[in-house]
């Protein structure tokens, strides 16, 4: 029958015999034979090609569902369909990381470099038309991304005011924020009064450092934020290059 043993079959994949039953246990690599007696796993020489498989996906960090589609695709072309998606999705997730890591290169290098003019004044009232979504803190320039998509598929920014994010003054795992775009009629939005902001051009990895510029500016005055924090996104990231985007943060302070 061409059986081996998973011992034999681990060896031959390159991978640990505790890879070989994990993968079993999530149902993506099932033994050719099980001995009903001893339970010993047995495995069939051809099975190789999908523990690789298998392995490097994972060690893409390829979530399981897809690892899954993979597997189960008819053909080589729904193969590489699904290969192309995840593609994508590393150069978006090596892209956004490169911008972290120029983030830091900011901070470390130059941070007294940064300009930032911070402008204090009265605002009326804002209403915005727009969806509430909630966001990861750890992911929060991936779902504050989505969010943005989300609304402009609705067409609320489609040729009108660029859309404004809302968020709460202090972070916390998961919060919700509204985004939207002004409104006469909005349901949600920024209230009156005093409010802080700055301007931050580069790309939205780098927002961190035009707030600490603001909240340090509002404590400095003897100002106190009451929050909640917006966003006003003044360029279109579909048409400008990243270190051209133009974002107004702003901060509500306290009476």
């Amino acid at each position: 029958m061409g059986l081996m043993p998973i011992g034999e079959f681990a060896r031959l994949a390159r991978l640990t015999v505790k890879a070989v039953r994990h993968y079993d246990a999530e149902g993506l690599l099932v033994p050719a034979s099980v001995d009903p007696h001893s339970g010993y796993r047995y495995y069939r020489a051809e099975q190789v090609r999908t523990a690789t498989t298998i392995a490097l996906l994972r060690g893409l960090d390829v979530p399981l569902p897809v690892v899954r589609e993979v597997l189960r695709a008819p053909d080589d072309a729904a193969v590489a369909v699904v290969l192309a998606e995840q593609r994508e999705r590393l150069a978006a997730e090596l892209a956004h990381r490169e911008q972290v890591l120029r983030t830091l290169d900011a901070l470390r290098e130059a941070p007294e470099r940064v300009p930032y003019a911070v402008a204090i004044a009265d605002r009326a009232p804002v209403r915005l038309d727009g969806l509430t979504g909630r966001v990861r803190a750890a992911a929060l320039d991936e779902d504050t991304g989505a969010l943005c998509r989300a609304v402009l598929r609705k067409g609320l920014g489609a040729g009108r005011a660029p859309l404004v994010a809302v968020f709460p003054l202090d972070l916390v795992d998961e919060f919700d924020v509204l985004v939207g775009v002004p409104a006469a009629a909005g349901s949600d939005g920024l209230p009156g009064g005093a409010w802080a902001s700055t301007l931050h051009v580069g790309p939205y990895p780098q927002l961190p450092l035009a707030y600490t510029a603001l909240l340090e500016h509002v404590r400095e005055h003897g100002h106190r934020p009451a929050g909640p924090v917006a966003e006003t996104y003044l360029t279109d990231p579909s048409t400008a290059e990243p270190q051209e985007l133009v974002t107004r943060v702003a901060v509500a302070l306290a009476d």
